[in-house]
């Protein structure tokens, strides 16, 4: 599966290194902060921040389970498209110069009102009541 580079409304499908570096080079930090690098939605590297003031860096290898999130959020520029171009090269050598802390995703705790039952169970309420006050 080919490697697609993707900024919020730019996307390149195997990417050589120099356009690695101008799209990593643009973002801003402004309305262009964020270039995600995989061959998958499973699997990818993803820099956010801006040029000015570092990037932070998300990893996720195969699952939610497995994304992590480097612990150091103002990584330079260079180092960022180093490790880019690597990964576009399918070397991952780079992961081991930067300290990594685990991303849990949590799905939304929804208790019972946001429940189908409890939908069901207020409809019929409320037709209940319309069914008591237009039938008499």
């Amino acid at each position: 599966m080919a490697m697609i580079l993707s900024t919020h409304d730019t996307g390149y499908e195997r990417p050589d290194d120099a356009t690695i570096a101008k799209v990593l080079a643009s973002l801003d930090g402004g309305r262009s902060v964020l270039a995600t690098l995989g061959p998958a939605d499973e699997n990818y590297v993803q820099a956010h921040g801006s040029v000015r003031t570092g990037f932070g860096l998300d990893l996720q290898d195969g699952s939610l389970e497995r994304r992590y999130r480097s612990k150091n959020r103002a990584l330079p520029l260079d180092w960022v498209t180093e490790a880019f171009q690597k990964y576009a090269k399918g070397d991952l050598s780079w992961r081991h110069e930067v300290e990594w802390e685990k991303d849990e995703i949590r799905p939304p705790d929804t208790g019972w009102w946001n429940s189908w039952a409890a939908y069901i169970l207020m409809l019929a309420a409320v037709a209940g009541v319309v069914w008591l006050v237009h039938g008499r």
